[in-house]
């Protein structure tokens, strides 16, 4: 069994390498602290478990553990962070990885959970996949109701909301489109109307939110 560690901590990698290496007798295939180095030596070293940062200098470990998978399905991506975030641990699971440790487990558990995943094992409980599931669909409901929200926008009115980012009052708003007074506020309210707000601000930080204005 062959286990690549990716953490950009110097100490604590080196000192999970010293404890499952030496004293457990686990084959350490080598260590990388970031994103290039641990895909280079994901394909260089072939291990059988990845242990692998969420963050990292030059990306996201999740985004690695995925890359690394596509090329070398075989592998097992064990995530080994500091925080649990349930975003972050769905974001895993999707990206394919098997397994979401805390670094504060301690190195038994940590061997073990090495062990099972190189075993082919899932190491998140069925009832915390369930979970993930739930929040996925919840998720992807969200992201279509952005989406259906930011395409009912018409180029004028996204115009109009350009000229409200930049706090131009209504009459700002008529010079700058061209338009009079009266249709400029009717294009205001539309714009609230769709984003599903009530005031020129909260309009302007919910399409910040949907990515509507650079």
């Amino acid at each position: 069994m062959r286990v690549l560690i990716v953490d950009d901590h110097a100490a604590f990698s080196e000192s999970l390498r010293d404890v499952l290496g030496r004293r457990l007798g686990i084959v350490i295939a080598g260590t990388a602290a970031t994103v290039a180095d641990a895909e280079r030596l994901a394909d260089e070293s072939s291990p059988d478990v990845v242990l692998m940062d969420q963050e990292l200098p030059d990306g996201s470990g999740t985004q690695a553990g995925a890359r690394i998978l596509a090329r070398h399905p075989d592998i097992a991506v064990v995530m080994l962070t500091g925080g649990t975030i349930a975003d972050d641990l769905l974001n895993a699971v999707e990206a394919g990885a098997c397994g979401y440790l805390l670094k504060t487990t301690g190195v038994a558990e940590i061997a073990e959970a090495v062990r099972r995943a190189a075993a082919g094992e899932m190491l998140i409980p069925a009832a915390t996949l369930v979970d993930l599931l739930r929040r996925k669909r919840e998720r992807d409901r969200a992201r279509s109701a952005d989406a259906r929200v930011a395409a009912s926008l018409t180029p004028r009115e996204r115009e109009v909301l350009t000229c409200m980012a930049s706090a131009k009052d209504t009459a700002g708003i008529a010079a700058e489109i061209r338009v009079s007074h009266h249709t400029a506020r009717s294009y205001v309210q539309s714009v609230m109307e769709k984003l599903g707000t009530h005031t020129r601000l909260a309009a302007v930080l919910r399409a910040q939110e949907l990515g509507l204005l650079s």
